[in-house]
């Protein structure tokens, strides 16, 4: 009979615990854009969409690593209705701990956003998402901001919207806007019905408050010399 060695032994072992430990770590899967373009004088975001793949019910935080960034710009993240600084780096507890049940996609939208203050620069920011207390189970998107701007033909002149953040919202929502001086923000229903307008003018950050909207998806139109330049989602809960 062939002997094993005891190292060899130990070495099978840890080989095992190693490839089961791998098969552990994906309790979540990621969804997506690994690269996000946008227009520099407005915050950039990146949606990503969490699944629980496993069996139970999750508790995940979300960790943001910089690999590359510019002096003077900013990025932060978002979760739901609550939203952390460029200085937050660990969706904090338990504000920033989201429950996700076992085989569901969380439905309250995790975005980054990259604001690089109406500069030409770019950013990689990687999003590692785990449950709380198993930080070695991670499952992480790398995204890169901004990428290529230079391609982007003259981009500050183009009038446009960013995202409404938070997003989900309850009481309050803001959204930040590229306009001329015919541009307008109008907010209608899933229904097609008017809301609400705004008279937009330049650039800027509008804050609108969502306190008397009932829950529901909604939509706001940026218009211009009577055409939708673009159009952008928001949920109230």
């Amino acid at each position: 009979m062939k002997r094993i060695s005891f190292t060899s032994l130990l070495l099978i072992l840890i080989f095992n615990f190693s490839s089961y430990e791998n098969l552990q770590a994906q309790s979540l899967e990621l969804i997506g854009d690994a690269f996000v373009y946008g227009n520099p004088g407005m915050p950039i975001a990146s949606h990503i969409i969490v699944t629980n793949t496993t069996n139970s019910s999750l508790d995940i935080l979300c960790q943001k690593i910089i690999h590359d960034t510019t002096t003077g710009t900013q990025n932060y993240f978002c979760w739901g209705t609550s939203c952390w600084p460029s200085s937050t780096y660990i969706s904090p507890i338990p504000a920033g701990v989201r429950t996700i049940p076992a085989g569901y996609s969380d439905s309250t939208n995790f975005t980054g956003y990259y604001d690089a203050f109406g500069n030409s620069a770019r950013a990689i920011v990687e999003y590692c998402f785990y449950p709380q207390g198993m930080i070695s189970d991670s499952t992480c998107l790398t995204v890169h901001f901004n990428d290529n701007i230079s391609s982007v033909t003259d981009t500050k002149k183009e009038i446009g919207l960013g995202d409404f953040y938070p997003n989900p919202t309850e009481n309050l929502t803001r959204i930040n806007y590229v306009a001329d001086n015919n541009s307008y923000l109008q907010i209608l229903d899933i229904l097609g019905n008017k809301i609400q307008s705004f008279d937009l003018d330049n650039s800027g950050v509008l804050e609108i408050s969502t306190t008397n909207f009932s829950s529901g998806i909604y939509f706001g139109n940026l218009i211009s010399d009577s055409r939708v330049i673009s159009v952008k989602k928001i949920i109230i809960n």
